[in-house]
């Protein structure tokens, strides 16, 4: 086969903080992010509802988290045969404020890959 399938999980403890606050979590493949089936992200967001103008700022949760999928190609096309690099991304959530996000706080992460054909 000229092409492969990858199936990708990453589990790790992941945190947001600040108020209003949103962050997206992603599979890189050679630098390019999954496009078929689809991209392979978790989003968090989280906001604090007050009635009171002593809104807390900062919040600051963290929580295990699992990012897995399926990917067959990237905007380069697909995934050819050979050595990759899988990495992943912390990024924007399109129309939200930047949260400060991280992850692996006190806790160890597993990024599994497999090659699935």
């Amino acid at each position: 086969f000229s092409s492969t399938v990858l199936g990708l999980s990453y589990s790790s403890n992941i945190g947001l903080a600040g108020n209003h606050m949103a962050a997206r979590w992603f599979f890189k493949i050679d630098n390019e992010e999954c496009s078929r089936p689809s991209k392979v992200d978790i989003t968090a967001y989280h906001t604090e509802q007050s009635g009171s103008l002593n809104i807390n700022l900062n919040i600051n949760i963290h929580q295990p988290s699992v990012l897995m999928g399926v990917c067959e190609a990237t905007s380069a096309g697909n995934i050819g045969q050979g050595v990759h690099t899988i990495t992943v991304h912390v990024g924007r959530l399109p129309y939200h404020i930047d949260g400060n996000a991280h992850s692996r706080w006190w806790s160890s992460s597993i990024l599994q890959v497999e090659e699935m054909c």
